[in-house]
């Protein structure tokens, strides 16, 4: 029976500089772009608008030093104590994560990216982690490390052939005191689909070549053109819900006062439906209070059918 050959992971001789965030190459004799760098300017140009340098700076520190204290958890076993590397242990035991490397820097022609975290699910598979601080995981920033950890990938892939990737996803970590006193507590994974790499290896060529990278993913044209149909149509929308709920209100005050069930007109019908009370069972504070219960037999499934929201 064959059996499969372990893949051991080497370092690629790249120099990273952490302050200046450069990637030196000593054998070429040259500088290497990040992929961060190239996502910024062809994805997401505005993203840090309006947002003064002293914060950006502060959210940097902070990622800095959590990516730091866990690498070191991960590499010394030093454990600093922080509410962040125990949020990270944990979810580390939760999801049965191997560490394999950290801040581990992958190449790939021109480009070359550090990855957080590289977890190693068997001899030839591993799982790719990047480790986010955000205050809170907006659709644009997901997306945003979507694009990051599809590229590590694809680089992944390109230095080791043999490779395969299992997962890609998000460790969010953060515990920050707010404003108000309140702690901005957040640890949890989140799973990424991955964009294929022939895409992310389109976005590199247009942006090595000057030019703006055709994004597949964002809104289609036919769609854009009727933003503004659409912002006026959720707008009226709103404006006859609230008279409505404005008239309703009213015929129900004088249907209560003339203590009338339902009014009919040759058009329309009123019925009035009276006040009533409803119980409803708390299933977990049930589970709680009674762990050694198994309440699957009387749970019911139901399909929610997919969706879509529009908000302004």
């Amino acid at each position: 029976m064959a059996t499969t050959k372990r893949i051991e992971l080497k370092d690629s001789g790249i120099i990273f500089n952490e302050q200046e965030h450069t990637y030196y190459d000593p054998k070429a004799d040259k500088f290497l772009s990040g992929i961060t760098q190239v996502i910024q300017r062809q994805l997401f140009p505005n993203e840090f608008d309006n947002i003064p340098e002293a914060i950006l700076n502060e959210a940097a520190a902070y990622g800095t030093s959590i990516h730091h204290a866990c690498q070191d958890f991960d590499q010394n076993w030093i454990n600093d104590g922080s509410q962040e590397v125990q949020d990270y242990i944990t979810i580390c035991k939760d999801y049965h994560l191997i560490h394999e490397r950290s801040e581990f820097t992958l190449t790939y022609k021109e480009w070359a990216t550090n990855v957080d975290k590289i977890f190693r699910t068997s001899d030839d598979t591993f799982s790719i982690g990047d480790i986010k601080s955000y205050g809170q995981m907006s659709p644009e920033k997901r997306e945003k490390a979507r694009w990051q950890l599809s590229c590590m990938a694809m680089f992944f892939n390109e230095q080791y052939k043999k490779a395969k990737i299992d997962k890609l996803f998000i460790i969010h970590l953060r515990n920050k005191q707010r404003k108000d006193g309140t702690i901005d507590h957040q640890a949890e994974i989140i799973f990424i689909n991955r964009i294929p790499p022939e895409i992310c290896k389109e976005l590199l060529a247009a942006d090595l070549a000057g030019e703006q990278f055709k994004n597949p993913y964002a809104v289609p044209d036919e769609i854009k053109s009727q933003e503004e149909h659409i912002i006026g149509l959720l707008q009226t929308k709103a404006e006859i819900e609230e008279e409505l709920s404005l008239i309703k209100a009213k015929v129900l005050l004088k249907m209560s006062a003339l203590e009338q069930k339902t009014w009919a007109t040759d058009k329309i019908r009123f019925t009035r439906k009276l006040p009533t009370t409803r119980t409803s069972f708390d299933v977990a504070k049930f589970r709680e209070s009674n762990p050694d219960i198994d309440l699957t037999p009387y749970e019911k499934v139901s399909t929610v059918s997919e969706s879509l929201q529009i908000t302004i």
